[in-house]
């Protein structure tokens, strides 16, 4: 009887546990950039961008997915850069997708929604250049450029 008790206990105490543990936040990426870890980690409908463990991008009900990680320009002064897939979209916006750059120096640039509903084709480093060819939903290509002067400007979040 004692084990039978026991036995019902323990599986309750399971029971209990399991909603719990599904509700902890997940890490869905972790690039190691210039500037410390980099850390996509998604926590029910809201997903966060962490670097060193400081919150540096949010969104609440679209998940935040790294998509690409490219270091870009010389080690020296060059920075990393992560692509992230912001949703899933719709049918007006397919997808979308935020950028950000990060250097060792430690500060950051979030540039939200860069591809402008489109979808992307390719990435090329072009120097300190990040090159991202996408189409349009006409079928148009379009190159968008971006060559860190957003994350290197004296305002910069450090």
């Amino acid at each position: 009887m004692r084990i039978a008790t026991r036995l019902i206990l323990a599986l309750a105490c399971l029971g209990l546990a399991a909603p719990a543990a599904q509700a902890a936040p997940e890490r869905t990426a972790i690039y190691m950039t210039v500037a410390g870890p980099l850390e996509v980690v998604r926590d029910g409908a809201a997903s966060t961008v962490l670097l060193g463990g400081r919150t540096i991008h949010q969104a609440t009900g679209a998940a935040l997915t790294a998509q690409s990680y490219m270091s870009v320009g010389e080690l020296a002064d060059g920075y990393d850069a992560v692509l992230i897939r912001h949703g899933v979209g719709n049918a007006e916006c397919p997808i979308t997708y935020d950028l950000v750059a990060v250097g060792k120096d430690k500060t950051y640039a979030v540039i939200p929604d860069i591809n402008k509903c489109s979808r992307i084709l390719n990435i090329n480093v072009d120097g300190d250049r990040l090159m991202i060819v996408t189409e349009r939903q006409n079928g148009r290509t379009e190159i968008i450029e971006y060559n860190d002067k957003q994350r290197r400007r004296p305002d910069a979040k450090p």
